[in-house]
């Protein structure tokens, strides 16, 4: 009898953890036509009462260079089965439908009880090999900007270095793998603790994604009078933690 409890424990917990997700997956590109679609799939199975979920999603190369853009929103999906569907992709160039290798996915918004709920975004949840033929790597991202062009720099004087908020652009150049958020420094003229390339993603243990977030982590450091801030980089795509000694 103790078994059988167990075993329904463990049943209803697992099913109460999976529960709690938005699953999605890409399962293929297709050119009809001079058109490029991606076929994906989603599924709610989470407890949530889902009145609009807006994604962003962004088809890239194997070098991760922008090919195309599309968006999509759902409306009322049905609790637990899938929905199968092709959205079309905005092309940057007109023939390279066939070199998408990628999908990354963005939230821009998900409304649940006619609410923007921000919590429900971290529900999405990748669907690994949908089928045999799976072959379009698909993650999420946080910030949808990532795929913006934007060149413009900062210096910090605290640190002595350039810092610009990461894009697809620069990760390509500086060969930065896995992460679409940060600040990349982008120029050194006085530090002994960053080179140019080393990507900046936490400050006292707080995630940063632009320069406001780190300025405000620096005010705190200064109110404290403390003369070093912690700081999580990553170089060479191997990550580091370091207490930098503020100029």
């Amino acid at each position: 009898m103790k078994s059988f409890f167990l075993i329904f424990f463990f049943f209803v917990f697992l099913n109460t953890v999976n529960a709690k997700n938005i699953i999605f997956g890409t399962s293929g590109i297709a050119k009809v036509g001079k058109a490029c679609f991606a076929s994906i799939v989603i599924k709610d199975e989470t407890d949530l009462n889902i009145q609009e979920l807006q994604l962003n999603i962004f088809s890239t190369d194997e070098n991760q260079k922008l090919v195309g853009r599309s968006n999509i929103i759902f409306e009322r999906l049905n609790k637990n089965q899938p929905y199968v569907t092709s959205v079309p992709v905005e092309l940057e160039n007109k023939e390279d439908c066939q070199a998408i290798k990628n999908v990354k996915i963005h939230v821009k918004s998900c409304i649940t009880d006619k609410k923007v709920n921000q919590k429900c975004k971290s529900f999405l949840k990748i669907k690994k090999n949908l089928k045999n033929s799976f072959v379009v790597n698909t993650t999420i991202i946080e910030d949808s900007s990532f795929f913006n062009t934007d060149h413009t720099k900062l210096y910090l004087k605290e640190f002595g270095i350039f810092l610009k908020k990461l894009n697809s652009d620069y990760a390509r150049r500086y060969k930065i793998k896995n992460n679409t958020r940060g600040l990349l420094v982008v120029g050194v003229n006085n530090s002994s603790t960053f080179i140019e390339g080393d990507l900046i993603t936490e400050v006292e243990m707080t995630k940063i994604t632009n320069i406001s977030q780190l300025k405000k982590q620096l005010t705190k450091i200064f109110d404290n009078k403390k003369q070093h801030i912690l700081i999580n980089f990553i170089r060479d795509n191997n990550e580091k933690l370091v207490a930098v000694k503020l100029n």
